[in-house]
This record gives C-alpha cells, sequence and structure tokens, in this order.
C-alpha cells in the first residue's frame, strides 16, 4: 500500500503559495491577538503554524487548521491517494463524473518493474498534454479520472507493490476536493472558532481583522471575499454543533469511568489525545459527496470527535433524528 508523504509534497504552485501565505497571515493576526505569551506559543504549534507544503508537512508540520481546512485526510493502501494533500489539487478521483472537474482523456503507464509511473491524458485547448504521477499538480484546472480509465490496467495494478503504490500516490478524492477560496474561508472560519473558544480572544476584534485579510486579498481580484456565506454572528462560531456544549468541554460528565491506558510504544510519538471524546475534529453538517462540493464554510465546523463519530457519514438532521428515535426507544424522555 501507499506509505509515507504524498507524491510532490514540497512542490507548490504559485497558487498554493499564495493561499498558504494569505493563511499565514490569518494565523499571525490570531497569534498576535493573543496576550499571554505561553497561549501564543501553544496556539501557534498547535494550530496557526503553516507549511509550505501540499500535505502539511512530516512530522510536526502544519497546525491543526492548515491540516483541517486546507489538507485533505490522510489516506494509505492499494491506490494513489496522496497521503493528504490541498484540496484544491487538481487531479481527482470519483465513481461518476463531476460538474467542478473535466474528464481525463486516458491514462498510460511508463517504466517496468519498479519505475513504473502513472500518466495522465488530458485535453487541454484541443491539444493533448501528458502529465506524469509527480507533475499532475501543475495541471492548469481540475480534472478527473473516472473507473473507465483504469480499466485497461486492473490486473497489473493488483500486483503492484507499496513502492509503486507510494511514489504515484498523486489524486484526491473528489468529494474531499473544494476551490481554493473555499479552503481559505473554512481556514478562517475555524481560525476564528478557535481564538474565541480556546484562547478568550474577542470575537469582533478578530473577526474584522480577519474579514479586512479576506477583503483584501489580490490571488484573484475578481472575486470578493468573505462570500455571503461567512458568518458574522458570534454564535455561529461557538460550541459543538451537535451537542451545544463548548468546544472546550471534555465529555467528561458522560463517562463513567476514565479512559483506560493502552501501549504505546515509548519511542514514538502518541496521538492518544486525537482520541479522547472532547478532542475537536472537524466535521461537515452535510455529508461529503463526490457530486457537490461541501468543504466550505457554512458546512464545516469544529466538534467533539465522540459528537463526530457519532454522526459517521449522516447529515447533522439525520443524525439528531436517530438519536431522538434511541432516546424514546430506551424510556430515556
Amino acid at each position: 500500500m501507499a506509505t509515507g508523504r504524498t507524491i510532490s509534497a514540497n512542490h507548490i504552485t504559485d497558487l498554493d503559495k499564495s493561499v498558504l501565505t494569505l493563511c499565514k497571515e490569518i494565523s499571525i493576526i490570531v497569534k498576535d491577538s493573543i496576550t499571554d505569551g505561553n497561549l501564543k506559543r501553544l496556539f501557534w504549534n498547535d494550530y496557526g503554524k503553516v507549511s509550505m507544503t501540499r500535505d502539511a508537512g512530516a512530522g510536526r508540520g502544519g497546525g491543526k487548521l492548515q491540516r483541517d481546512a486546507l489538507c485533505v485526510r490522510g489516506r494509505q493502501g492499494k491506490a494513489p491517494y496522496s497521503n493528504r494533500n490541498l484540496r484544491w489539487h487538481p487531479l481527482t478521483v470519483a465513481a461518476q463524473e463531476i460538474q467542478f472537474a473535466r474528464p481525463i482523456e486516458r491514462i498510460e503507464i511508463e517504466g517496468v518493474d519498479n519505475t513504473q509511473t502513472l500518466v495522465f491524458i488530458v485535453s487541454i485547448n484541443g491539444e493533448e498534454k501528458r502529465f506524469s504521477s509527480d507533475m499532475v499538480h501543475e495541471l492548469p484546472e481540475r480534472f478527473v479520472v473516472l473507473p473507465e480509465h483504469w480499466m485497461e490496467y486492473i490486473d497489473n495494478l493488483k500486483l503492484w507493490n507499496d513502492t509503486l503504490w507510494t511514489q504515484n500516490s498523486c489524486v484526491i478524492p473528489a468529494m474531499e476536493a473544494c476551490e481554493w477560496w473555499n479552503a481559505i474561508e473554512v481556514y478562517a472560519f475555524l481560525a476564528i472558532t478557535v481564538a474565541i473558544e480556546k484562547f478568550d480572544v474577542e470575537f469582533e476584534d478578530i473577526y474584522n481583522k480577519i474579514k479586512k485579510i479576506l477583503e483584501n486579498q489580490i490571488i484573484d481580484t475578481n472575486l470578493n471575499l468573505p462570500s455571503d456565506n461567512f458568518p458574522d454572528k458570534e454564535y455561529d462560531y461557538k460550541n459543538c454543533p451537535v451537542c451545544k456544549k463548548s468546544l472546550s468541554d471534555t465529555l467528561g460528565e458522560f463517562r463513567n469511568d476514565d479512559r483506560e491506558k493502552t501501549w504505546q510504544p515509548a519511542w514514538s510519538s502518541s496521538k492518544r489525545s486525537e482520541g479522547e471524546d472532547g478532542s475537536n475534529q472537524i466535521l461537515h453538517i452535510l455529508p461529503l459527496i463526490e457530486t457537490e462540493i461541501r468543504h466550505k464554510v457554512g458546512q464545516v465546523k469544529f466538534g467533539h470527535r465522540w459528537c463526530n463519530v457519532a454522526m459517521t457519514d449522516h447529515s447533522l438532521e439525520e443524525a439528531l433524528d436517530f438519536f431522538e428515535y434511541i432516546v424514546r426507544a430506551h424510556n430515556r424522555i
């Protein structure tokens, strides 16, 4: 299976650099709004740091805001998925045609044995262009690879080893993709959420400062940010959207016993805290699907891990209807 960092992780385009730089400006504004020196460092290291890479960097690279708002989830397996990549990455995979990407023309495989490389042929202005797996980040627009494009090579791909999958990890799932401006607005929204919920920053002040950054963006002067969907009320940023409790709440009152410790190798870093009930994860009010961009402001919020896991891949409304049924079935109301 594909392991390690995504291919071309350290190669970013001018657009990528502009987006990452703007997000870094947002992080700096939040950091400078925190008065306590220790809390400044905590915010920067855990949330605000921006890595100028496609995958938020190795180890303790980019902070949580970059990983959650700008990057797709880490994936491994017998498939060419990127193990994290920018959500506006121009090569996606889907089970069906999608409106926000054009189908490629075909796939070819170059090389032999452990040098085999996927090559994606696309049509640009009526002319066929070839992009190898390590160069697809330079595609000038978004394309989608469909099931029929793989058919010719299925028997070959079944035999690929970890090395081949890793050196061809170059696509992202269409369901996790978004436009670069969607990613920026989600980053800004989550940054404000963290600022007011975790670091007691005054809402009006941080909102107006970040709004000004968005208004003054020059990545595309024909685009007006923030969009009409960008919330301007404090209550839209606070609390978990599922349980309505503060994001700082551990939900410990609902656990009868402390979470039992399990063995962790002393020579590796532990991510145990990310598995705590009250740890914060991004959740989508409507589940991600391939045919519509849903990673955008208004649909993405921070919530508790317990709440996020309970929703699975359902909408918030579906989840609440199910919770209500369960409570009634157990005669708890």
